[in-house]
């Protein structure tokens, strides 16, 4: 044990996997998560200039805040914040477990840093990673017996990314299981607090409803993100959480069973774990299985269920071995977290540690053609332009604020019925995001008398499914 009480196994682990994802972070050229990383550290940029985007709920508020100064020194600082906020939540989880009595903790490390899906998306400007970091400190404050500011955080969660809600339902049901009504309070805080700032600010008395995005276009039919299979989760569950975990939370499953039917003690984190894992999971494959709530049925957000499935795991893994010489208990610890790392490498198929010149994280594609056409409008002196696209990667690269009209906007802010671009304005229309997003056709502008069509790029590719997804076609309003 060092100082503090964290034994030394729990930091030399911690260091051992931080290498690694240092690694993919220098190798790294582009960003995962495509425009919505760069989208997310756009609000956050800005929101120290423009106030009212500290409460936006796409964005969401807590992210915000935690990365607004951040932002202010580049996309990169942004990604080693989420780096950050990964490792910190292992050695959380890690340190609370010990403090349960626990031993061997250190291979929560991996565990967690290395599920495939969460280990994917460190190297991006998303919300998962500072949603993972929350949930970790619910789960480490529990752990510790501070179940008031447990909860009380949890109730912060829809204010990291909206799941945060059915996170919040399954601690309900926790709180009702264990008759700890007074804890009914603090789950309501966050939820409380966020729309008395709200209200405030906006006058709107049911903000916490109104200004959600994905409430708003479910309401008013303004974005439809389709549907898919109810067993899509279930089959991708590999590819997302890796085998090694994968069986464990499954004999997990079977064990918290085992023990209610044994009439055992359970241990409450692995059963909250368990609660919050299923609630996450299913809630998401319903919502894309009726295509509510904007869903795309992306694989990402189950990286948030990394510190339950960890937890969940771990606990399994213990059990099992627990009657075996210590030796051989660390062994089979060290074995199964060897199995985790290389597993983490082939499911997101990043350069191992050893291939160091290889890309990790290679640039959006579309990003050749938008920065040809950011190049091609500086040299004809078109930059200082309002500059309308549907592109988050421009507005970094060439510097364009999206929040001032006298600069840049989206495609989607575009009024097809009564167009009030003024004179001089340029579109930038892009065969993939002007039309999934922003609803705008080429034939629009093509056929519209007051926009002239002054420079076209050809995609570099031409994709069976949508042969335009990469050309781009530039347009200048005239009268």
């Amino acid at each position: 044990m060092i100082k503090g009480g964290i034994n030394k196994s729990i930091l030399a682990s911690l260091f051992f996997c931080a290498f690694p994802v240092v690694a993919l972070y220098i190798q790294a050229e582009g960003v995962e998560g495509g425009q919505d990383s760069w989208n997310h550290y756009l609000i956050s940029r800005y929101s120290l200039k423009y106030p009212e985007l500290l409460l936006d709920q796409w964005n969401k508020p807590v992210f915000t805040w935690c990365t607004a100064f951040i932002c202010q020194m580049g996309i990169q600082a942004l990604i080693l914040f989420n780096i950050f906020c990964v490792l910190l939540s292992a050695l959380l989880l890690a340190i609370g477990m010990q403090k349960q009595g626990f031993k061997h903790v250190w291979v929560l490390i991996p565990f967690v840093v290395f599920t495939p899906v969460l280990f994917h998306n460190m190297i991006s400007g998303l919300t998962e990673p500072l949603n993972v970091l929350f949930l970790s400190l619910v789960l480490y404050t529990w752990c510790i017996g501070k179940r008031n500011l447990s909860v009380a955080v949890a109730s912060f969660l829809p204010f990291v990314r909206t799941e945060g809600f059915v996170i919040c339902g399954a601690i309900f049901i926790m709180i009702l299981v264990r008759k700890e009504y007074k804890l009914l309070f603090w789950l309501f805080l966050g939820s409380v607090v966020m729309n008395l700032a709200g209200f405030a600010i906006t006058g709107k008395p049911l903000w916490i409803i109104t200004e959600n995005p994905y409430w708003k276009h479910e309401m008013e039919g303004t974005f439809e993100a389709g549907s898919g299979s109810f067993l899509h989760y279930m089959r991708i569950a590999r590819n997302l959480f890796g085998l090694p975990m994968l069986l464990l939370f499954a004999a997990g499953n079977l064990l918290w069973v085992y023990l209610r039917i044994k009439k055992e003690k359970v241990n409450e984190i692995f059963t909250m774990s368990l609660l919050i894992f299923h609630f996450y999971f299913f809630a998401h494959t319903l919502i894309y299985y009726f295509g509510i709530f904007g869903s795309h049925g992306l694989p990402r957000v189950m990286a948030v269920v990394a510190p339950v499935l960890a937890i969940v795991s771990y606990y399994t893994l213990d059990y099992f071995i627990a009657t075996l010489h210590h030796r051989y208990r660390i062994a089979i610890h060290v074995l199964v977290a060897g199995l985790v790392i290389w597993v983490a490498y082939h499911e997101t198929k990043y350069p191992k540690p050893h291939k160091f010149r290889e890309i990790s994280v290679k640039p959006d594609k579309a990003h050749t053609n938008f920065i040809k056409a950011g190049e091609w409008l500086a040299e004809h002196k078109l930059m200082d332009r309002t500059i309308v696209h549907q592109y988050p990667y421009f507005n970094v690269r060439f510097n364009k604020d999206p929040y001032d009209v006298k600069s840049s906007y989206m495609v989607w802010s575009i009024d097809q019925k009564n167009d009030w671009a003024t004179v001089g304005t340029i579109v930038i229309w892009d065969g993939f995001s002007a039309v999934r997003e922003g609803n705008m056709k080429l034939e629009w502008l093509q056929k519209n008398p007051h926009y002239q069509e002054v420079h076209y790029i050809e995609g570099f590719e031409k994709p069976a499914d949508n042969p335009q997804m990469y050309d781009i076609h530039i347009f200048e309003k005239v009268n």
